[in-house]
C-alpha cells in the first residue's frame, strides 16, 4: 500500500485541481467507481474548507482498488455519529453528504477525530474488503529516496529502516529485499540470518539497517529482529508497547527479543519517524485497524521516513 497522490486543500481552486487531476488519473484505469470518487473528493474537500480551513487529500493504492482520505488539523468532530446521519450534508449545494458516502455497498466510510493533543480529523473512504496486513510508507513528496521499506515473502513480512536518506539508502533497501528473497530464514534462526545480512551489507558497501521480521503461522504470530523500531500490540489484554534489543544489524544480533501471540491481536510496527507517544494515543482512541495506520502517518509530523506496518491476526 502506498500514497499515490497528495493534494493540499487551502482554496476552492485547490479542490477543483484535485478533482481534475484525479479525473485524468482515472482516465486510463479500469476502475468502475471513478464518478463516485470524484463526487467524494468534492464533498470531503468542501468539508475541509468549511470546517478546518486547510487540509490534505490522499489517493491511496489499496490492493486492486483505491482509497481516498481527507485529513485536516482543525478543531475535530465532537459527534461523529451525527456527522454521518442523513440530512447533515456539509457540502452546501452538493447535497451529497457523509451519509450518502457511508451508504455505498462497495466502500466503507470511517472517521477518526482528535479534539485535543493534537486536533484534527481523518476521513477514510476504503474498499469494504481488506486483507489482514496493511502497510503505508510516506515518502511521497518530502523524501523520494527514503530508506524505509516493507515487503512480504510467504508467511513473512519484513520491515526495516536504512541508516540515513537519499539514493544510497534507497539502493540499500532494494538490495536487502533481494537478499531476503534469496535466503531461507525464520524467527528461530534470525541470528544467523542477520549475521549473513551484515556480511552482505559490508561486501556490497551498503549502509546499516534496523530490521524486524513478522512470521505468521496458523497458531501464532512471532516478531523478531533488532533495532529501534516501535512495536505496539493491541488485544484483549489491552495495548502493549514492546522493544527489541536496540541497535542496527552488525552491532546487535538477537533472537531473544521474540514475541508470540496466540489470540486475536492487532500488531503495529512503526519506524522512528512515528512519534511513540502519539501512536499510543491514536491506538488508545480508535479500534479501527486502517484508521490507526493512516492517522499515525498523518499526525506523525516529523520530517523523516514514516512507515507503519499493521498486521491483524486471528478473528
Amino acid at each position: 500500500m502506498k500514497i499515490l497522490k497528495k493534494y493540499k486543500i487551502k482554496t476552492k481552486s485547490d479542490l477543483i485541481f484535485a478533482r481534475t487531476d484525479l479525473k485524468n488519473f482515472f482516465k486510463d484505469k479500469n476502475f468502475i467507481f471513478k464518478e463516485f470518487f470524484l463526487l467524494a473528493v468534492m464533498e470531503l474537500g468542501t468539508n475541509i474548507l468549511k470546517y478546518a480551513i486547510t487540509g490534505e487529500m490522499w489517493l491511496i493504492e489499496w490492493e486492486d482498488s483505491f482509497a481516498l482520505a481527507a485529513l485536516d488539523k482543525g478543531k475535530g468532530i465532537k459527534d461523529i455519529k451525527w456527522a454521518k446521519e442523513k440530512g447533515t450534508s456539509t457540502g452546501g449545494s452538493l447535497g451529497l453528504g457523509l451519509y450518502q458516502l457511508s451508504q455505498s455497498e462497495s466502500f466503507m466510510l470511517d472517521i477518526f477525530s482528535f479534539q485535543k493533543d493534537p486536533k484534527g480529523t481523518v476521513v477514510l473512504l476504503r474498499p469494504k474488503k481488506g486483507s489482514n496486513k496493511f502497510y503505508l510508507i510516506d515518502n511521497y513528496l518530502d523524501l523520494p529516496y527514503g530508506g524505509d521499506f516493507v515487503f512480504s515473502k510467504g508467511k513473512f513480512l519484513i520491515v526495516g529502516d536504512v541508516s540515513g536518506h537519499g539514493k544510497i539508502a534507497n539502493r540499500t533497501a532494494q538490495k536487502i529485499k533481494e537478499f531476503f528473497l534469496n535466503v531461507t530464514f525464520s524467527c528461530v534462526l534470525i541470528d544467523d540470518t542477520l549475521k549473513e545480512l551484515h556480511e552482505f551489507l559490508l561486501h556490497n558497501n551498503l549502509r546499516s539497517v534496523v530490521l524486524s521480521v513478522v512470521e505468521i503461522t496458523k497458531s501464532s504470530v512471532s516478531l523478531c529482529g533488532v533495532g529501534n523500531l516501535n512495536v505496539f500490540v493491541k488485544n484483549s489484554e489491552g495495548l502493549k508497547y514492546l522493544t527489541f534489543k536496540e541497535g542496527v544489524v552488525g552491532e546487535a544480533f538477537s533472537s531473544s527479543s521474540k514475541f508470540t501471540f496466540k489470540e486475536y491481536s492487532q500488531i503495529f510496527i512503526t519506524s522512528d519517524g512515528i512519534n511513540q507517544k502519539l501512536m499510543y494515543n491514536i491506538l488508545n482512541k480508535t479500534d479501527d485497524f486502517y484508521l490507526s495506520v493512516i492517522a499515525g502517518i498523518y499526525f506523525a509530523g516529523v520530517d523523516d521516513d514514516k512507515t507503519i506496518l499493521g498486521v491483524k491476526y486471528g478473528s
